[in-house]
């Protein structure tokens, strides 16, 4: 069962879980790039608005979700273009969910997204996805929808925006 925390208490798991997760087709990362993602997280998890969710299996991670709270004029720093002038208020921007493939085709990334996204005060939710991964369509069966691109490499990375908030 997924749970919610506000630091990162196992930041080896965390890293580990990325290897092993983003090691995989599409991606291919090698543990250089598991390393810089650690790197990414510590700096992420002293920010303010910093939330992930995790879920534990016998004890031991199994995945997680994470993200910071951006205020009104952030847009990711490889964006292709600017933010669409209805997304340029405060946004939570999901960095990461990462599943390992034991525990993949059990909810777990819903529940770990549903969770992290809860009782948020943004308007919109943001993240970027591959649109080789097989995820890339789980996020659109679950509301999110294409606002932008990333410049690569790697290409074929789609910016996609969750309402959080009802619309007017």
């Amino acid at each position: 069962m997924p749970e919610l925390v506000r630091e990162v208490h196992r930041p080896q798991e965390f890293r580990d879980v990325y290897h092993r997760v983003y090691r995989e087709p599409p991606y291919r990362e090698d543990a250089a790039a598991a390393d810089g993602f650690a790197r990414q997280l510590a700096d992420h998890a002293a920010l303010p608005g910093f939330c992930a969710t995790t879920v534990l299996d016998g004890g031991v991670l199994g995945g997680f979700a994470y993200g910071v709270r951006r205020e009104e004029g952030w847009w990711h720093p490889r964006a292709a273009a600017p933010a669409p002038p209805w997304l340029r208020g405060p946004l939570f921007y999901v960095y990461e969910l990462a599943v390992v493939r034991e525990l993949r085709g059990r909810g777990y990334g819903r529940e770990l997204l549903d969770l992290l996204l809860a009782d948020r005060t943004e308007p919109f939710a943001v993240l970027a996805a591959s649109n080789r991964a097989s995820a890339r369509e789980l996020y659109r069966r679950w509301g999110w929808t294409e606002v932008g691109e990333l410049k690569g490499p790697p290409h074929g990375v789609d910016l996609l925006a969750l309402p959080l908030t009802p619309l007017p």
